[in-house]
């Protein structure tokens, strides 16, 4: 009995193997069951993932995926080739690749696997062709008040918020002034990629008094949209103006009042000028606050004596003046502020210039005494003091009893000879210059011991000339010209050249002679 038990087991053992019901087999699941697209950018892929399992025990093999109609507007990307069964899941792209706007798409996909019970699995798929759209961002631009001087910059954005390619045919910009343009460069025309965006820039840069607007016109084949305008506006806040004068100095009155005003002058050592900034405004008709003398260019090792005074209406800085202590260029700019704080441009007429003299000569020598430097103009003679009044007198002889007398063009003192530095009682230097020599002519250059605090001891005396602040001659070079008390020396002549604007210096071999007379005004 227990024999005829155990071979009905194994028979039934052996009918269980060759069953085919009890063979593994996989099955194939997709999400989604169906793929909308909806609207997909123009000629290029659009994508779509998808999910695959294998609901099966046996192992899913996917053999290959087909498409109807078989156009290239779909297709599929990363298909897996195995899928384990119970717990793997593997991923795969359906693509989409629209031809043109507005276009609807209908196909399948088939996915191929060796599912015995679905061995071709159909997945609907649709999709549209998107279409362009713009979006301009801001639609108005208000750059506010700006400062004149600055130049701030806004940027419009255009972009396009559509499925196709959208084309800018073009940008245009008018205005009410030229305050407002365009920045240079700026896109004003071209193609933007769907989902892509470009910028217009617009700068700001006032001069003109008062408000300002403009309007950018944006063109495009945006079907709803073709023009799209965006206003711009700003308002300005004009630098007030500084205006600056000198004139040569009055002693006891601020600035240039009644006087001969200039903005690029000479002048010689000790040589003060007024400044003068009181005609500076506000072209909004605001107040000036302040006003600032700033030294932009001075000579090496000089000070640049300058102060600022008060004017009569309190305005504390608006005049000033400057006493050149060393030979050379200077430079000063005028530089205001308004009452809603804002300073002035650096504008030309801002500035002020005072340069060397055309021709300069000092006389400087080694004991602490009165010794005179004379400066005879052509056709002159040493002593020829005039009526010795500064600015009136036309004694050829420039010197410490005639200061600055009258040569060359009777109404102009700038082409006069002025005796910047005189000296009775030290080693000098005493100086005298002069702006536009005349041509050709021979200057004579002497020196004079006075002795006029009666010392009563021999002098060495040492003479130099100066172009334009350079010096181009000493003489002599030794140990200086050996004079006594009464002693006249001509020591140079000088020869001005129009051509070249420079001077020929002559040294004279002449010996000094007793002139003792000269240290007196008549």
């Amino acid at each position: 009995m227990r024999r005829a038990i155990l071979i009905a087991v194994a028979l039934n053992t052996f009918a269980c193997s060759d069953d085919p019901l009890v063979r593994l087999q996989p099955k194939i699941v997709v999400e989604p069951n169906a793929v909308d697209f909806g609207d997909g950018i123009v000629n290029r892929d659009n994508f779509v993932e998808l999910t695959i399992t294998n609901g099966g025990e046996g192992v899913l093999e996917i053999d290959r995926v087909t498409f109807t109609p078989d156009s290239g507007v779909f297709g599929a990307q990363d298909v897996p080739e195995v899928v384990q069964p119970i717990v793997d899941e593997q991923t795969m792209l359906a693509v989409f690749h629209p031809r043109a706007p507005h276009e609807i798409y209908e196909g399948t996909m088939t996915i191929h696997s060796n599912d015995p019970v679905t061995p071709a699995l159909e997945v609907p798929l649709d999709g549209v062709g998107g279409v362009r759209e713009i979006e301009v961002l801001p639609m108005r631009v208000d750059f506010g008040v700006v400062n004149e001087g600055t130049a701030p910059v806004r940027a419009i954005e255009i972009k396009n918020v559509g499925k196709d390619i959208l084309t800018i045919t073009r940008v245009t910009f008018t205005s009410t002034s030229t305050d407002l343009a365009l920045v240079a460069g700026t896109f004003t025309g071209g193609t933007i990629e769907a989902l892509t965006s470009t910028i217009v820039e617009v700068r700001y840069s006032p001069v003109d008094l008062g408000s300002d607007s403009a309007l950018v016109t944006i063109s495009s084949d945006d079907e709803d949209e073709p023009t799209t305008e965006v206003e711009v506006v700003g308002t300005a806040n004009l630098a007030p103006r500084a205006i600056a004068w000198a004139c040569e100095r009055t002693p006891g009155t601020p600035g240039c009042e009644n006087a001969p005003t200039f903005r690029d002058a000479s002048a010689g050592v000790r040589r003060a000028l007024n400044f003068d900034g009181r005609e500076s405004t506000d072209p909004e008709g605001g107040r000036i606050d302040s006003y600032r003398w700033e030294l932009i260019e001075k000579p090496d090792g000089a000070a640049g004596l300058f102060q600022s005074s008060e004017d009569r209406q309190d305005r504390r800085g608006a005049t000033g003046d400057l006493q050149v202590d060393r030979v050379g260029r200077y430079e000063y700019r005028l530089i205001v502020r308004d009452e809603r704080g804002l300073d002035s441009l650096d504008r030309p007429e801002s500035h002020i210039v005072v340069r060397p003299k055309d021709l300069e000569v000092r006389l400087v020598w080694d004991v602490g005494t009165d010794v005179d430097l004379h400066l005879v103009r052509p056709g002159g003679s040493v002593g020829d003091y005039g009526s010795g009044q500064v600015g009136t007198s036309t004694g050829s002889d420039c010197s410490s009893f005639n200061r600055s007398p009258n040569w060359n063009d009777p109404m102009s003192p700038f082409d006069d000879p002025s005796l910047d530095r005189d000296v009775v009682s030290g080693e000098g230097p005493e100086i005298i210059s002069l702006d536009a020599p005349e041509a050709g002519g021979a200057y004579e250059v002497y020196a004079h011991y006075c002795d006029s605090r009666n010392v009563g001891v021999n002098v060495h005396a040492t003479l130099e000339v100066l172009v334009r602040g350079e010096v181009i001659a000493t003489y002599p070079t030794d140990a200086g010209q050996r004079l006594v008390p009464g002693d006249l020396w001509n020591g140079l002549t000088l020869t001005w050249d129009l051509a070249s604007e420079s001077v020929m210096v002559v040294e004279n071999a002449t010996a000094p002679t007793s002139r003792p007379q000269l240290c007196r005004s008549n």
